[in-house]
């Protein structure tokens, strides 16, 4: 929304005597429903039946709809390919610049759950990173953090161009709001699903600390 329609708003609510908080309430739900409305026109790209796509695109930053936040946290994310409803992955380029050094995250949606992931033995193999999915219930990504070399770069000029093959694409950064211009090109694919744990000495436990 607007900043001067915003000013105009609390005046009228002032004027008429509308309480503050309910005025504040209004306009935090008129900015939430214009970022959810933005993305529900982008996520176009989450049902379509194009093989191929080639995006060139303005968006500014705002949470993540298909990713349920951790506590505390205030990612500022910009959607460049959503997670498919039909479980098929992208392989392209993205070729980007922002203005602020953001990070670009390849997700990877795995086949399994949240207890078999638990099950694994961590010790041994170590903690996989993943997220849980909004638009998916049950269902939980891996992420790629790619953290471009921006050495010698300084705004408006921090960009990169990366090949990929992934569930999603995203640039994100902490709790930092950025705009980015792109152009992605990508085949949009169904995966052969591989599944290989049985050496991974699976055992009894069913603590969910080691799954962030």
């Amino acid at each position: 929304m607007h900043i001067n329609t915003v000013l105009v708003i609390f005046i009228i609510a002032i004027v008429i005597g509308v309480p503050l908080l309910g005025i504040t309430n209004f306009v935090d739900d008129i900015t939430y429903n214009n970022h959810h409305q933005a993305f529900a026109t982008h996520m176009d790209t989450a049902t379509s039946n194009e093989k191929t796509i080639v995006h060139q695109g303005i968006v500014a930053s705002s949470p993540n709809p298909q990713i349920v936040p951790q506590p505390n946290e205030q990612l500022e994310s910009v959607v460049i390919l959503p997670y498919r409803i039909d479980g098929s992955i992208y392989k392209g380029v993205l070729t980007f610049t922002a203005t602020k050094p953001v990070e670009v995250t390849f997700s990877h949606r795995i086949p399994i759950d949240n207890t078999t992931l638990s099950q694994l033995d961590m010790q041994k193999f170590g903690k996989l990173f993943v997220r849980h999915l909004t638009a998916f219930p049950g269902n939980i990504s891996a992420i790629s953090r790619i953290i471009p070399d921006y050495s010698g770069s300084t705004s408006p000029y921090f960009s990169a161009s990366i090949p990929f093959v992934a569930s999603s694409v995203v640039l994100r950064t902490n709790a930092v709001p950025f705009i980015a211009a792109y152009e992605v090109s990508a085949d949009i694919i169904q995966p052969k699903i591989i599944k290989h744990l049985e050496n991974a000495n699976t055992t009894s436990a069913t603590d969910n600390s080691t799954v962030r």
